[in-house]
């Protein structure tokens, strides 16, 4: 079955209920055999179908430190979300200084900001094992993606193919690395799980019945078990936060490797960016930054600012940005992009005052729930994208670890 016709799931339903239709009675038989009696089993996964003041430190220096910071990656318990490399290039005597979504404002040396407690750990494993994904990182992308920004920030530019390489995928990963991604990750679960209940539902009484069911039938089930579907929360799956980054990262490169799709670079003399918890930001043509669905579209822009005066973008309209020059316009939709983005704070230099109009939301963002339909197969109104295929061994690897859970389950 395929979604059509609205609908929607009220509050406090519980998974089962006794039959008072011909659907119910279809819905009877079915959970019998496929409710969850534990909390074994896997949740949804949704990925989805975005002259000035630089860092003062050596490129051999930054390097030897990423490197130092990969071999003490197995003790590791915070794992930054924004990487300090990064961080550093808002930070004056090691410091950076924040605001929190409820106004607050903080000074934190860089080790402090932009990170999360074991964050990246995986449950299962053991070992060196337990930091495979923040190792992943500390090695195979801020070790080669450090360098680059740095010299991005220096003038070099254009960049060697190279380096832009290292450079998207350091965004790519930006994009799914932090709290923000995970946080929609799960609202997209939240509001879809129903849907691939009712689905499964589906498919197992056809199983049962042998035989698939008409039009009428599968429209009055699907809807029945969709308003009945258990709540996602019982279906624990304590590595599904691991895998979704890996999978979420082969669509980012495939937004930001896209043909028509370009890499740009604005600056000014004076310091006015701020930083996100997020690094990153995705602009709509509207000119919000909502994270509905789809999160990437194509004529999107992504917003690095990778210095107080440094602004990087990707773009499918580069002849906008020709002149090089961090207006300022897009001095106020990069902080503003900031400030809707963040999960808890913003950082900035801590010379540099506040942007005038920087106002953050006592929440970060949400997903408003979608409009639910159902039509029988044969009317599909279209075909569902298909997932990047994973070429990676590492990261095959990685997925391979973190997918213990659903092997034992």
């Amino acid at each position: 079955m395929a979604p059509s016709r609205t609908g929607s799931r009220p509050p406090g339903t519980a998974a089962t209920c006794p039959p008072q239709s011909p659907a119910a009675e279809l819905q009877a038989q079915v959970l019998s055999c496929v409710t969850p009696t534990t909390t074994r089993g896997p949740p949804l996964e949704c990925s989805f179908s975005p002259v000035a003041r630089v860092a003062a430190f050596h490129p051999s220096a930054l390097s030897a430190d990423i490197r130092s910071q990969a071999m003490r990656s197995q003790q590791a318990k915070e794992h930054h979300l924004v990487p300090k490399y990064w961080l550093r290039a808002f930070a004056e005597d090691g410091h950076v200084t924040g605001r929190h979504r409820d106004g607050r404002e903080f000074r934190t040396p860089v080790r402090g900001a932009a990170k999360a407690t074991h964050f990246n750990t995986d449950p299962l494993a053991q070992g060196q094992q337990r930091v495979a994904m923040e190792t992943y990182l500390a090695e195979q992308v801020d070790h080669h993606a450090a360098p680059v920004i740095l010299r991005l920030r220096n003038g070099v530019w254009p960049l060697p193919a190279e380096d832009r390489e290292h450079l998207l995928r350091a965004l790519g990963w930006q994009l799914v690395r932090t709290q923000l991604f995970r946080s929609w990750n799960r609202q997209v679960g939240e509001h879809l799980a129903p849907v691939i209940w009712a689905h499964q539902v589906i498919g197992v009484y056809q199983t049962r019945l042998g035989r698939m069911l008409r039009d009428e039938e599968g429209v009055a089930l699907f809807w029945h078990a969709y308003q009945r579907a258990p709540d996602p929360a019982l279906f624990s799956d304590v590595q599904w936060h691991l895998r979704a980054p890996i999978q979420g990262h082969a669509f980012a490169m495939e937004y930001l490797s896209a043909p028509d799709r370009h890499l740009v670079i604005v600056q000014s003399d004076s310091p006015q960016l701020v930083l996100g918890d997020t690094g990153v930001v995705v602009r709509r043509t509207s000119g919000t930054y909502s994270i509905n669905p789809p999160l990437l579209g194509a004529s999107t822009e992504l917003y690095a600012p990778i210095a107080p005066t440094h602004l990087l973008i990707s773009t499918r309209t580069p002849g906008r940005y020709g002149d090089g020059i961090l207006t300022s316009a897009l001095v106020r939709n990069a902080n503003r992009g900031a400030a809707a983005w963040c999960q808890g704070a913003v950082y900035r230099l801590p010379t540099m005052r506040w942007p005038r109009n920087l106002r953050l939301g006592p929440t970060p963002p949400l997903m408003p729930p979608p409009r639910i339909a159902a039509t029988p197969d044969g009317r599909r109104a279209g075909t569902p994208p298909q997932r990047p295929v994973q070429n990676d061994p590492r990261l095959q690897r990685l997925l391979s670890q973190f997918s213990r859970y659903l092997d034992a389950s």
